[in-house]
């Protein structure tokens, strides 16, 4: 599998990290938790199922930085309700942008909301007065509620959340199993059929990064774009999830690892230095939030549902917070600011590269360890570079080769001669001894100790007859 980027933007991009953008719920993918669900953390309450009974039964939210969406369900069929999150106390409204917002609650961004209506999805919005449009069910409402991306055929087509005009189309892929797109701010990320992964700047139409085969691609595999900001992307594949840095100072991460459960297409959604989705294990189901980079992990207590095209749990805006509905029917949030791990915006790297290996290529003497007919043979040494967890390494910058030798008839070696390079062609003195070793240095300066694959050292004598 190569996850190589292969063209980058010339403009400099924003560091914007985990929290340049809120989170989009798509679709799903296992989340690995061990052998037991993750223990539920502490959730304060936000509506009661009391509170909107003359409503209905609460069954799906949606969470932005001002507003409080919650999908309930009646005898009449689905509706959503809202009011304004920082105040309890507002009466609830079944009205937005003008639009009754009958049907179930999909998604909401910022200051728009997604309504499945069946045949069309209901787009509302609240700025310049309020007002709403109709659109495929095939949308996807990007982060920062800038855009709308519009599935057509072997194309997505984005637009303004406000107008159906296409501001962009690109080719991308929705048919079998590999498919998927996520918007964040100005830039769509695709998938196609190929398992080649694109990011557009959709102003532009740029390509920022483009990504082949970033999942396996045997004939039962699948590649799935789930969410996006500026920054990161990520990934379902069948081994798991993937989240790829756009910036480059992570490695890719398998942040969402396949569990001993199904495989599911659940919802998962990124936030700030956090993802949080649904998870399979050995004995059912649960819903975790884990830090991105070796953070925490814990759970929420959303209950098992069959209906996974539709999240129980969102992220507000700014992707600290999460809201879901509980097994009593009660809206919940969970403050997730101190469960985030932190995420950095350049490379650090305090780890020296290291021998993997060291070998001699010459003719041995059958019988005669290390011992070798012909005077002349070379030298090679592998080293790597491993850098700093879950960061991309620096790279290494030098190999070096160094050796000592001990004559026939000498009792002592000599002092040790440096060779540059990883790759040295010798030639030992007849009935002498050559010991070799290799150490590299990175980008940054942190040099290797010197080794050789079996120890500190790899020795050659040379027979004393030809």
């Amino acid at each position: 599998m190569s996850c190589t980027t292969l063209v980058r933007s010339a403009v400099t991009r924003r560091l914007l990290g985990l929290c340049a953008i809120s989170a989009v719920a798509l679709g799903g993918m296992v989340i690995a938790a061990g052998p037991a669900q993750a223990d539920a953390l502490a959730s304060t309450g936000l509506v009661t199922a009391e509170e909107v009974v003359t409503f209905g039964t609460p069954t799906e939210v949606a969470l932005t930085d001002h507003y409080l969406f919650v999908e309930v369900r009646s005898a009449s069929g689905s509706q959503v309700i809202w009011r304004d999150r920082a105040d309890p106390a507002a009466a609830w409204s079944t009205t937005f942008g003008g639009a009754p917002l009958v049907g179930e609650l999909v998604g909401a961004e910022v200051d728009v909301v997604q309504i499945d209506q069946g045949d069309t999805n209901l787009i509302a919005w609240a700025r310049d007065g309020g007002g709403s449009r109709s659109t495929s069910t095939s949308t996807t409402l990007g982060a920062g509620a800038q855009y709308l991306a519009v599935r057509q055929g072997s194309s997505a087509v984005v637009q303004p959340v406000t107008e159906p005009t296409n501001t962009l189309v690109v080719p991308a892929s929705f048919e079998g199993r590999s498919r998927g797109a996520a918007l964040a701010g100005d830039d769509v990320v695709v998938m196609d059929d190929q398992y080649t992964l694109t990011r557009y700047d959709i102003v532009t139409g740029g390509i920022l990064e483009q990504r082949p085969e970033v999942c396996p691609s045997g004939a039962d595999g699948f590649a799935l774009v789930h969410d996006a900001d500026e920054r990161f992307t990520m990934l379902a594949c069948e081994e798991g999830g993937l989240l790829l840095d756009l910036e480059e100072v992570y490695r890719d991460y398998k942040v969402l690892e396949r569990s001993g459960g199904a495989s599911t297409r659940v919802p998962v959604q990124l936030g700030l230095g956090v993802v949080v989705g649904e998870y399979a294990y050995d004995y059912g189901y649960g819903t975790g939030v884990e830090g991105v980079f070796g953070g925490f992990t814990g759970g929420l207590a959303v209950p098992a549902d069959t209906n996974t095209n539709l999240p129980e749990f969102d992220l507000d805006d700014a992707g600290t917070t999460v809201a879901y509905v509980d097994a009593g029917d009660d809206v919940r949030a969970v403050d997730l600011t101190s469960i985030a791990s932190p995420v950095a915006t350049e490379l650090t790297d305090s780890r020296a590269p290291r021998v993997d290996g060291l070998s001699i290529s010459a003719e041995w003497i059958s019988g005669m360890p290390e011992h070798a007919s012909d005077p002349d043979y070379t030298v090679t040494a592998s080293v790597s570079d491993s850098g700093d967890p879950y960061l991309r390494p620096s790279g290494v910058a030098r190999v070096e080769l160094r050796y000592r030798q001990k004559l026939v008839h000498e009792d002592s070696f000599g002092d040790y001669v440096v060779v540059p390079g990883d790759t040295a062609d010798a030639t030992s003195p007849r009935g002498s001894t050559t010991c070799w070793s290799a150490r590299g240095t990175d980008a940054v300066g942190n040099v290797g100790a010197w080794a050789a694959n079996s120890g500190s050292e790899q020795c050659i004598t040379i027979g004393r007859n030809g």
